[in-house]
């Protein structure tokens, strides 16, 4: 959507519905700075945690299913 078909819509709105279309806008604002910030971070192990394998995925896998042999 466009600038100037945003501003079209607004037009159309009642004066008393500005002040929550205004804190919107501001809220929108907030949330979008905030991600901006938390976006730099592509390392998720430090919320996740990692794991070093020093296997083959499979080898470990076929591990986990003798476990019993």
């Amino acid at each position: 959507m466009s600038y100037d078909t945003m501003v079209e819509k607004i037009k159309t709105v009642p004066q008393e519905c500005l002040a929550d279309i205004e804190n919107y806008i501001q809220f929108v604002l907030y949330r979008y700075n905030q991600n901006s910030k938390t976006e730099n971070k592509t390392n998720l192990s430090k919320y996740f945690g990692s794991v070093n394998f020093q296997k083959d995925g499979l080898s470990i896998q076929k591990e986990m299913r003798n476990e019993w042999n």
